[in-house]
């Protein structure tokens, strides 16, 4: 009985910290992209799979089609000022817009758009 009771406790704990992990994981990329919005509020930022990234640079369809990519997803929604940044929320892309990540440089993605592609980095945390 008392075994029962210590090994739920333990197995109780470890799920309890896995949820905490992760909360401040994501809390902690909403807060940067927070950040980067306010010290420049045209900064051209999404957020997808708990990574944000920045906008690089615009490539022309050559330089696109001379990297090997994989669909990513698209952008669901726009940001609006003072709310937090959610997976698929982008500061300037319009809902809709496809991503398209780099497999050999998995921190490029790239958007499509009606007047070309831009490049955009993962932001590092910290």
């Amino acid at each position: 009985m008392v075994t029962k009771v210590i090994y739920s406790f333990i197995l109780s704990t470890v799920i309890l910290f896995s949820i905490v992990g992760c909360t401040t994981e994501t809390s902690a990329t909403q807060e940067m992209a927070q950040t980067l919005m306010k010290e420049d509020k045209n900064s051209d930022l999404f957020l997808i799979e708990s990574i944000l990234y920045k906008k690089v640079k615009t490539v022309n369809e050559t330089e696109f089609k001379s990297v090997d990519t994989t669909p990513y997803g698209q952008i669901s929604m726009n940001y609006k000022k003072n709310e937090k940044f959610q997976s698929g929320m982008a500061s300037v892309l319009p809902p809709g817009t496809k991503l398209y990540r780099s497999i050999e440089h998995p921190e490029y993605v790239y958007s499509s758009e009606e007047n070309g592609y831009t490049m955009y980095q993962s932001v590092p945390e910290g």
